[in-house]
């Protein structure tokens, strides 16, 4: 059995490349000599917000020869306080279950999105990661992948709830090095 500690450290250090029924289109692949690509991350998670980013993307910003970089951040469960919590806290036999329920999650949500690429014929990739902070796990993607651009969804919260519960697209934001481009939320009606 692995002990704890290297279950956890290996749980951080964890990448994980989607490889189910989708075969990856080859990003830098260009339409015009004269037109270089752009490798454009997209957060995903499932969320209305990302699929309204997404969408947004095609109307607003597709080229021919962008490559799309799809993450899904998966934050790992633990079992002891002191180490930090996420959504729950299982039996320490129970958490390769939901961690491997987790990956298979993300690798379905992957397969959507890219699935999603082809049929806009999009160059793309999909990546799973696994970290504890979603935004610094975004920020460190950006150099992984050489991105130019990222660009992802946000839910709407007001400043005070921004502030006391965090925002990943606030965080990535404020520490990326390369364009932003945050589509907020529709307006109420």
């Amino acid at each position: 059995m692995i002990s704890q500690f290297n279950w956890l450290e290996s749980l951080l250090l964890f990448r994980y490349i989607i490889n189910g029924c989708l075969t990856f289109i080859g990003c830098g692949i260009m339409a015009d000599a004269g037109e270089s690509s752009r490798v454009i991350l997209i957060p995903i998670d499932g969320s209305d917000h990302c699929d309204r980013a997404f969408r947004w993307y095609l109307e607003n910003m597709k080229r021919d020869t962008d490559c799309i970089t799809f993450v899904h951040v998966i934050e790992p469960v633990y079992n002891t306080p002191a180490i930090g919590m996420t959504m729950e806290s299982p039996p320490i036999p129970d958490m390769t279950r939901v961690m491997e329920e987790s990956i298979e999650q993300g690798k379905k949500l992957g397969q959507k999105y890219m699935h999603e690429a082809k049929s806009h014929k999009l160059n793309a990739k999909a990546f799973l990661h696994v970290d504890t902070k979603p935004g610094s796990s975004l920020v460190k993607a950006i150099s992984d992948h050489k991105a130019n651009v990222i660009l992802m969804g946000n839910r709407g919260l007001g400043a005070i709830r921004r502030t006391f519960l965090g925002s990943v697209s606030d965080y990535v934001l404020h520490h990326a090095h390369i364009p932003v481009v945050i589509v907020p939320p529709q307006e109420k009606q």
